[in-house]
């Protein structure tokens, strides 16, 4: 079936490495300045909803750029989208730097999102690609693992950075990652789409691609699945640095050790489904990971409540229910994805963007939630969090098959 086309480059360590680099500019550019957005707000004369927006511009831009990224790499190939996209991120690092204002800032986040997400929709896809079923499960856990090094270190590099040169230096940081990436890229990255896998980029056939998407009710059960989950990790982080440093008093670099403890069991739970994936099966795990954010989610909303009125919680008790769930994302977005993903390999771009939207859009939205409605307590967040685990386990339950 398959005489005359060109073997399909190796899943090689090497190649997931590169992935792994690829999917982290996500975590890396949201995560390491967390711990100057309070320092920035000030220095901007702007107000903690401003700057939430920084965050939610770059989840918004980053979401729903996927409706373009995804279709491009199913009609140029996988490669030269990615790496149009990481010199783009390059220059919009490198803006956000200068910027003057808090309005500046979240149009340059933007942009910075706009150009992100191509690298990180198409290294999922370049995994559907090149492995199948359960063992995709396990190499996107693999990668998922090596990305979850990066907002455990974030947090921590951009507080000392912000220590010792200001905010401004985190974004150039981030555009010396960037450059990094490219040349990797360019060097190493192998085209992994399939010649008789090409597809039109014209509006009505792409449409008409979403359109069997959105109809397929398998897919959206899993794609809402993970779009929920996801939400909660957009939450937890518009609302962490505020909830943390300004409602309990935790400094900025006690606040990235906490970061870490929780990113450590997010690795931790990665490990895991990589090496269970392929034994007991994506849909089993996924099966049982989906309940936990609900449980986790429900505690951290009861604890909130008794806070608001008596103040007799504290921070510690809601890190009890906060790490759970939040490692959950290592069970039910990788098994999610993969088994969302199996049944689309001729437009597994197309298939993987229209998932990113979801997540992002929603996650973006839940984000926006907790940054405007922050009042000085946890309860906004923890709020969040109940309600997209609750969403997690009935999207499943409800649309995903049994088997």
């Amino acid at each position: 079936m398959n005489q005359g086309l060109p073997a399909p480059p190796r899943f090689t360590p090497l190649l997931m490495v590169l992935l792994a680099l690829l999917s982290a500019f996500t975590p890396l550019s949201i995560d390491m300045y967390l711990p100057a957005l309070p320092t920035i707000t000030a220095d901007l004369r702007a107000t903690a909803g401003d700057l939430q927006l920084t965050l939610s511009a770059f989840m918004l831009a980053f979401g729903f750029g996927q409706i373009f990224y995804g279709p491009a790499g199913d009609r140029f190939g996988r490669r030269p989208v990615i790496l149009a996209g990481i010199a783009t991120y390059v220059v919009a690092s490198i803006g956000c730097a200068f910027a003057a204002a808090a309005d500046q800032l979240v149009l340059l986040r933007f942009l910075q999102g706009l150009a992100a997400c191509g690298s990180v929709v198409l290294a999922r896809t370049m995994v559907r690609d090149l492995a199948e079923g359960d063992q995709a499960a396990r190499a996107m856990s693999l990668i998922m693992a090596c990305t979850s090094m990066a907002p455990m270190v974030a947090p921590l590099i951009g507080s000392q950075v912000l220590a010792f040169w200001g905010w401004r230096a985190i974004f150039w940081v981030l555009a010396g990652i960037g450059v990094v990436g490219l040349v990797f890229s360019f060097l190493r990255l192998p085209e992994s789409l399939r010649p008789d896998y090409r597809q039109p980029l014209a509006v009505v056939p792409v449409l008409r691609r979403f359109r069997e998407l959105l109809g397929h009710r398998a897919f959206m059960g899993y794609a809402l699945t993970s779009t929920f989950q996801f939400a909660a990790l957009m939450s937890y982080l518009s609302g962490v640095p505020f909830v943390f440093i300004e409602v309990y008093g935790v400094s900025p670099t006690t606040f990235g050790i906490i970061f870490a403890g929780v990113i450590v069991m997010l690795t931790t739970s990665n490990l895991l489904n990589a090496r269970f994936a392929p034994v007991l099966g994506s849909a089993t795990i996924l099966r049982h990971a989906a309940i936990v954010p609900a449980v986790a989610g429900t505690g951290m909303l009861v604890l909130g409540l008794i806070e608001v009125r008596t103040g007799a919680i504290g921070l510690w008790p809601f890190l009890i229910f906060l790490v759970p769930h939040l490692a959950m994302m290592a069970l039910v977005v990788p098994n999610a994805t993969v088994l969302a993903l199996q049944s689309y390999p001729h437009m597994a771009g197309t298939a993987s963007s229209f998932m990113g939207v979801m997540q992002y859009g929603v996650g973006a939205l839940f984000g926006v939630f907790v940054g405007q409605a922050f009042n000085g307590t946890i309860l906004p967040m923890a709020i969040a969090l109940a309600t997209s685990g609750v969403l997690c386990l009935v999207s499943h339950r409800l649309m995903a098959p049994r088997s």
